[in-house]
């Protein structure tokens, strides 16, 4: 598995990308959007020191893991916010973690030597 580790500041969104574009070969919509929102809800509300990222594909599965020394927080517990009826009722926010939960094929939660460990398995076709 490749790793990089990463300041919990969102200009290295960038140099995140960048790694698991390298991992995975070609972009993936649904794996950027993952990762993203992984990564910033991270960056805006765990208070870390660091975020190292693991990366690992071998067709057609990309697992990825997100480690990090912040705040204690499960997203597999939260809760799914309520869904507008229409686009027109959409508000900004709040859907990251749904849409990851949606999105990936598996998630795993751990909280090891006060680290909080995320790893999401996505089929890639």
């Amino acid at each position: 598995m490749n790793s990089i580790t990463l300041k919990p500041e969102i200009c290295e969104l960038y140099s995140l990308n960048e790694f698991i574009l390298n991992e995975l070969g070609e972009k993936n919509i649904q794996v950027d959007l993952i990762v993203e929102e992984v990564f910033v809800n991270i960056v805006d509300y765990s208070k870390t020191d660091f975020i190292i990222v693991n990366a690992e594909f071998r067709k057609p599965t990309l697992t990825v893991e997100f480690i990090d020394n912040g705040i204690e927080f499960n997203p597999l517990l939260k809760e799914n916010p309520p869904l507008p009826d229409d686009i027109d009722e959409a508000q900004i926010g709040g859907l990251g973690i749904f849409l990851t939960k949606e999105i990936a094929d598996e998630l795993d939660y751990t909280y090891v030597n006060s680290e909080n460990h995320l790893k999401i398995i996505k089929k890639v076709e």
